[in-house]
This record gives C-alpha cells, structure tokens and sequence, in this order.
C-alpha cells in the first residue's frame, strides 16, 4: 500500500532537502515546492495527504498560502503543519488563524517532526471525508456555541439562535447538539427521547456516512432540523468517540445553509478537533465576576487552539437584573473580544418555554430575547454573505 504524500513548501533549498529525505526514508511520497503560488498550483492538480509550509517565503507568505487552501472546499481539509523560524507567540496564533492545524518552530528535532506528521496523518485517515461528503453540496456556514461552564443555557441559546437563523434568512438550517448523554433539546422541544447523535456515534468514525447523518437529522418545522442527543448518563462515553465527532461535523457542514453547533462547556476532549470546523465560535458568559475571570481564561485557551479575534466573540446571558451584573462593555474590556449581543433575564418566558415545551422565540416572536438574538443573526448574516 502506498504511503501518504507530503508537499512540503519552503524556499530553502536545504530545508526541502533535508525534510525531504527524511520523510522519504520514513516510506512517505515527497512533493516539493520553493514558493506559495507553486504549491497552490500542486494542490490544485493533485492534493496532497499534508502540507508541510514554511511561512517566510518570496511572492506569498505562508499565512495566506494556507488562507488561500482553506478558502477552497477542495483543499479546506488538507492538514497543514506550519514549520517556520517563526517562533513568536504572534505568528503562531497567527498561523492557527491562518488555518493551520499544528505550528513547529524550527529548528525541530527530526523525532518531534515525525511525531507531528504521523499524528495529523492519523487524524485525516480517521476523519477525512468520503467522495461522498464532498460532493454533497456546498458548505454551510457554521456557528459553534461554548460555555465557559456548564448551565449557562448554551444548549437554549443555540436553539432559539438556529429558529432566528431562519426566520431572518428563509435559509435552511441545522441545528446539533454535539453532547453525548447529556441532551436537553429533546425535551425542550417537546420530543420524546431521542439518540440521533448517540445511533451515529456507535458506528466506527470511518463509517459514518453524509446519508446516515441526514437520516438522523428531525425535522421540528420546515426549513429547521436538528440532531439531538439523549439525556442518558449511560451514553456520555460516546463523548470519547472524538474522530466520530469530527465526521458528523464534517457532514453536518453540508446539510444546511447555516448549522449552528452546541458544543457544551469548555474542556471537553473533542473541542480542539471541532472548533477548526466553526466559521465563528461564540463564548456564553454571565456578567458576575468570576464567571468573567473564567471568560478571560476562555478566550485565552480558543486563541491557543487557533480561534482568531476575527472568528471570536461573546453571548452575555444574564440570568439577574442588570444591577448585579457587570455592564457589558465592561464585560467586553475585560474578554478583550466583540460582545455579540446581550440576552437579558426573561425567567416568565423560559417557564412558559418549558412548561410548554416550545422555543422562547416562538411564544413571544415581539420579546426582547428574540431582538437580541435577531440583532446577533443579522451580524452573522453579514459575516456569511459571500464567505462559503
């Protein structure tokens, strides 16, 4: 069996030498290019397994060789190691934001460089799309939602924001709940229990498919579906499954105009594998105080894992009268990052919601909520148009 093909990209002629034979020596097929406009026209006539890319080079520099690849549906996926004298935690973050999904600073023991190969390598075997995804249509726009811990109503916010998505858009959407065991949208949305995400998840990541995902997806009213997960302790393990994670996610991309991911609290193993996948990524905060300081730390950790300031910005959900809280643009000082939009205390309508088990936007289309949550899809909108 062949192994992978590497392009590696740097306009040293010693480094494409040197890293050259050594992967070659390690049974890897080597492509080499000196520039960033030859490597784009290599990728574009036969895609490799990985890019390995230098960032300091003549005509253009690699931040936006790797901009250009993850702009193309057909090179989006291709993994990317960034391998540069560069080694400023400026130029990494702004790697990561580039769209690089690992960054190396040379000079690099030639153990640790085979080390970082191997494991983007594995990763794009075990959740590289099939023909199949790739040709299912063009890719939505994807909004991921984090809370920087756990009940902040993360799970409510992506919700009501996918039933606003389409309202304001008339565009479908797809909304998932990416929490194995831990599912509350069944219940809000009056829905007997249900595993869709679960069911995907029991199947080997390799051989989850676009139509299996599609076949899981329930519709609540037309234009809007949503995979939901059970709320069953004895499925939380899924939540290991993190390549399985990564394929649903990758297909999901495809099902709809806009897909709106509820990726629960911070921490969890999988979110470094799926917040490459987000267009946008919003933080749920509060505005007490130490919700605030773990905000901070929030923000800090999506930067480190590649989330750029561009692609960053908050949900203040506020749960007590404004009296009590931080004000917002103190909230904002604070994160360093956009407040998106402010959701103030509704507690009648999220009884109503529950009792009745039916979305707030949906009792009180005219509510401040659903303002607010308008005013946080009109700037989506924005930031889509002509972005996918």
């Amino acid at each position: 069996m062949a192994k992978e093909k590497i392009l590696v990209v740097d306009d040293d002629i010693d480094t494409l030498k040197l890293v050259g034979l050594m992967l070659q020596r390690q049974g890897y097929q080597i492509v080499v290019a000196n520039s960033g406009p030859k490597a784009l026209s290599l990728v574009q006539k036969d895609p490799p397994d990985l890019i390995l890319l230098d960032v300091m080079m003549p005509e253009m520099d690699g931040f936006e060789v790797a901009r250009r690849l993850r702009s193309d549906p057909k090179t989006a996926d291709i993994p990317i190691l960034m391998f540069t004298a560069k080694s400023q935690v400026e130029d990494k973050l702004a790697g990561f934001d580039a769209g690089a999904d690992d960054y190396l600073t040379k000079p690099a023991h030639p153990a640790e460089l085979l080390a970082r190969v191997k494991k983007l390598l594995r990763r794009g075997r075990e959740v590289s799309p099939t023909k199949e995804s790739e040709e299912s249509g063009p890719r939505g726009w994807t909004i991921g939602i984090v809370g920087v811990k756990g009940g902040l109503g993360v799970s409510s916010l992506a919700l009501n924001l996918g039933l606003v998505l389409h309202q304001e858009s008339k565009s479908p959407v797809s909304v998932a709940e990416l929490r194995p065991g831990q599912g509350t949208m069944a219940m809000e949305l009056g829905y007997p229990t249900t595993g869709g995400l679960e069911s995907l998840l029991a199947t080997p990541a390799t051989d989850i498919t676009a139509a299996q995902v599609e076949r899981e997806l329930a519709t609540y009213i037309p234009g809007v579906r949503f995979l939901l997960a059970t709320f069953d302790p004895g499925s939380a393990h899924y939540v290991e499954n993190v390549a399985g994670l990564e394929r649903v996610t990758k297909h999901l991309r495809h099902t709809a105009r806009f897909i709106v991911l509820d990726l629960g609290p911070l921490g969890q193993a999988h979110l470094p594998d799926l917040l490459p996948l987000c267009d946008e990524v919003l933080v749920v905060v509060d505005g007490l105080p130490n919700t605030i300081k773990m905000g901070k730390m929030a923000v800090d950790y999506l930067l480190q894992q590649g989330v750029g300031h561009g692609r960053l910005s908050a949900v203040l959900l506020n749960r007590v009268r404004s009296d009590l809280q931080i004000p917002w643009l103190e909230v904002q000082s604070r994160l360093n990052i956009p407040v998106a939009t402010v959701i103030p205390p509704a507690p009648e309508l999220a009884y109503q919601a529950h009792d009745r088990s039916s979305p707030m936007v949906l009792i009180q289309p005219q509510s401040l909520v659903a303002a607010q949550l308008g005013k946080l899809v009109r700037q989506q909108l924005e930031k889509a148009k002509g972005a996918v």
